[in-house]
Order: C-alpha cells, then sequence, then structure tokens
C-alpha cells in the first residue's frame, strides 16, 4: 500500500529504488477500500494520515521517499463483520 523496494533492481543492479504503492498510484484519484473496518490499525492510521496531509513518506531499508499522495479517500464497512479502529471511527463516525 504504501510502497516497497524494487528487488529486481536491487538484485539486477545493486541499488536501493523504491517501487510505489496504492497511495501513489491513487494520486490525484479517488482511493476505495472496501470493508476498511477488516483492516488492521496501522494501515488504518496509514490511510488517513496520507489522506489528511496529502504525501506519503517511506523508510524502508535506507531509502527515504516522500511523494505527493492527494487522494478522495472513499470507504465502506460492514460494522457487523468486525469493529472499525479507533481512529477509522473518529474519522468516519
Amino acid at each position: 500500500m504504501a510502497g516497497s523496494l524494487d528487488l529486481e533492481r536491487a538484485l539486477t543492479e545493486g541499488r536501493r529504488a523504491f517501487e510505489p504503492g496504492l497511495l501513489a498510484a491513487a494520486h490525484r484519484g479517488v482511493l476505495y477500500v472496501d470493508e476498511v473496518n477488516l483492516l488492521g490499525d496501522h494501515l488504518v492510521d496509514l490511510l488517513l494520515d496520507a489522506a489528511a496531509m496529502g504525501t506519503n513518506h517511506v523508510e524502508r531499508e535506507g531509502v527515504s521517499v516522500r511523494h505527493a499522495a492527494r487522494f478522495q479517500l472513499v470507504g465502506t464497512m460492514t460494522p457487523r463483520r468486525a469493529s472499525c479502529a479507533r481512529s477509522c471511527s473518529t474519522a468516519l463516525g
């Protein structure tokens, strides 16, 4: 979701390279998350932070990348299946 290291480039070229994730792909668009209440608390926090700040900051294995992540977050949930994380229920009501 946040991004990762491009392992192929790391192994073939010996360089650390960032591979953008869903937050980068959603930039200037809509990010739809079905059953947001089934996500772990850390993922919900990541989504809400990126949506609020308009940026995503990723640090992996000595690589630090900050990129734009301005998107509209749309989420659905079925409360009967699981409760939403505290940050999720505060943000979504």
